[in-house]
């Protein structure tokens, strides 16, 4: 009886304690929504924390009360002193586009007291999805017992052994099967490691038959963004399981963001001490001690990978054939790194490490909310402390034994109004140059994002040229689809990355239950399957969900494709900003992803009209369905169903 008081009690404060109810709202005359939240039992005085995407929320009622805008997507409300127990507030903002947008993270601050998250329950309207023709899934090819993703080059039945590719390129392998017996040939390391993938796909009894294979692009990657939501040493380990069965032999490793540093680098230790995704504990805004949490609010949990721990993914992935290459996102993108370092020079008035120049009186607003994010380039601080950077990784791998392929600095989305009185140019020069110096001294190559080669001077692009492993070329909608051919024509290597086929943080549809961003479109199965490196043009087939689009005339007046040479592969994507567990993760990448790699193994598919392109995709999903869900569904791995 004393144990059910108990439990009858803690269940009774439990429900009187602090709690939140979000509703959506109806879209009104001026095209916006007014969106409900309830604050229950929440003290005075206090201030109410939340996470929301693109946030632009003005309070309608109760009037005098506002909702700020803090960082990226972090946002407060002060309650008042004399707040009745049941605050009920509308605001109006954007109409919600699908459910993982509506607000998150809710949590209490109060001074002198740690910060509480508040449970919170939703209310959404229905919505209706756009179909999508369910003929494209049905799944008629009847698979063959040599069948699987990426699809083998050549597979022949019988007791037969065809002749061989008198050329065998990188990664080459050959699989006979006779009487039950198996043979493996291979011309490398990868073409052994990709033999053994292929073979622990094959069923127990096979008939007789040889498989010749190999890839065709030389980088087959994935990015993973663990900065925006973090993935545990486990969870990485779980996706690089998936990357080594689909023969991907690069890890581009999403490390430093606005939001969080997710690499101990032992000599900068504040770097992990500060950019976490902590509480708050200073009331005043100033982030004294810790970052804000972000994208999901959550607190008190490990952000970052210990030095063991990163090794131990270097040497999980390099076993699989697979290269990582970390990334730390600068000038812009850099929150995290500014905020840590002016942390460490409050503590010991050091100044050596400063990457922000107090006095700069620069307005901006970044693509992801941020008012405070770009270093600033003359600085020698900046340079100091890539340098440590760049030194303290390079020992990591060399520890670990294991490849460092080069270091993606990013590059990208530095928001206009940045190094105001400067001329940008010049400024963008004098970090690019000083980041090549880095890498000069230091033997390794650079990557970046496709901005990091735009709006340079000549000669500093010329003298960057030798040293890039790679730059994404990856907004490319509308007219900036020549862009991945005009890059690789001028000696660049590009690395395709097209948001309309490779990001698969994108939306599968418009249906508002599913998870995903919709920015630039949405990414489905075929979507990614109908990216084609040497016809970049006709790789868009839809617009929207579901729309077709002429892709037969889409190369008119485009660039041609000069230098195939310079284009060194593909990759698909995965931001974090709307993914909040592996679950998550492996939705998105399954079978979404395998579009990328199947495309990044067989570069040259033969699609003259709709009719091959839709009997194509046919063969390609019916394996993945027979071959690859099994293969999910016993690992336990959550993917798109149809």
């Amino acid at each position: 009886m004393r144990q059910l008081k108990t439990f009858l009690l803690l269940f009774l404060v439990a429900c009187s304690g602090p709690a939140v109810e979000w509703s959506e709202g109806e879209v009104q005359a001026d095209g916006r929504a007014h969106h409900s939240l309830v604050l229950k039992n929440v003290p005075g005085g206090s201030r109410v924390w939340f996470q929301v995407l693109y946030d632009n929320c003005e309070v309608v009622q109760p009037e005098g009360l506002s909702i700020q805008h803090f960082q990226g997507t972090s946002c407060y409300i002060d309650i008042p002193a004399d707040a009745p127990k049941t605050l009920s507030i509308v605001y109006s903002d954007r109409p919600l586009p699908r459910h993982s947008w509506a607000p998150e993270g809710f949590l209490l601050q109060q001074k002198g007291k740690a910060d509480k998250p508040l449970p919170v329950t939703y209310k959404f309207l229905e919505h209706t999805a756009t179909p999508i023709d369910a003929s494209w899934f049905a799944a008629r090819y009847q698979v063959q017992p040599g069948d699987m993703i990426p699809r083998p080059k050549v597979i022949t039945y019988g007791a037969e052994v065809p002749a061989s590719k008198s050329e065998r390129p990188k990664g080459w392998y050959r699989i006979t099967i006779s009487g039950g017996e198996v043979a493996v040939f291979a011309i490398d390391q990868e073409g052994e490691i990709y033999a053994q993938e292929t073979l622990d796909k094959l069923a127990d009894e096979l008939p007789d038959m040889v498989i010749e294979d190999w890839p065709d692009l030389g980088l087959r990657g994935f990015m993973l963004d663990v900065v925006r939501n973090f993935r545990s040493k486990e969870e990485v380990l779980q996706v690089l399981d998936i990357m080594a069965s689909y023969k991907l032999n690069m890890l581009h490793f999403h490390l430093g963001d606005d939001e969080a540093w997710c690499l101990e680098i032992p000599k900068l230790p504040e770097l992990t001490a500060f950019s976490g995704h902590h509480a708050l504990p200073e009331w005043d805004l100033q982030e004294i001690q810790a970052l804000k949490p972000a994208n999901d609010g959550k607190i008190g949990q490990t952000t970052f990978y210990t030095e063991a721990e990163y090794k131990e993914i270097l040497r999980y992935a390099w076993e699989r054939g697979i290269a990582v290459v970390p990334e730390f996102d600068a000038p812009g993108h850099s929150r995290a790194a500014i905020k840590a370092m002016q942390s460490y020079e409050r503590k010991t008035g050091d100044a050596s490490y400063r990457l922000q120049d107090p006095a700069d009186q620069s307005q901006y607003w970044s693509a992801q909310d941020f008012t405070d994010n770009v270093l600033d380039p003359d600085l020698p601080g900046v340079y100091k402390f890539y340098g440590v950077v760049f030194d303290e990784v390079i020992r990591m791998h060399k520890e670990a034994d294991v490849p460092l392929p080069g270091i993606h600095i990013g590059g990208d989305e530095v928001p206009g109004g940045s190094w105001a009185g400067r001329d940008r140019k010049q400024v963008k020069d004098t970090f690019t140059r000083g980041i090549l110096a880095l890498a000069q001294e230091r033997d390794i190559k650079l990557a970046g994002w496709q901005e990091m080669v735009q709006g340079i001077a000549p000669e500093t692009l010329e003298q960057l040229k030798p040293q890039l492993l790679f730059v994404n070329a990856w907004s490319t909608r509308g007219d900036d689809i020549e862009l991945s051919y005009q890059l690789a024509n001028d000696g660049i290597p590009v690395l395709l990355s097209n948001v309309q086929n490779a990001y698969v943080d994108l939306a599968y549809s418009d249906d508002p239950t599913e998870i995903g961003l919709h920015w630039g479109g949405y990414v489905d199965e075929r979507k990614s399957f109908a990216l084609q490196p040497w016809k970049i043009y006709e790789s868009e087939r839809w617009k929207g969900v579901d729309t077709p689009v002429d892709w037969q005339h889409a190369a008119q007046g485009r660039t041609p494709l000069l230098r195939p040479d310079m284009i060194v592969g593909a990759e698909a994507l995965l931001w974090g900003e709307n993914v909040r567990s592996i679950q998550e993760v492996t939705f998105q990448m399954l079978p979404k992803a395998l579009g990328i790699w199947e495309r990044a193994w067989n570069s040259c598919p033969d699609w003259p009209t709709d009719k091959a392109f839709a009997q194509d995709f046919d063969r390609y999903y019916s394996i993945i369905k027979a071959v690859e869900m099994p293969r999910w569904e016993a690992a336990g791995y959550e993917y798109k169903k149809r």
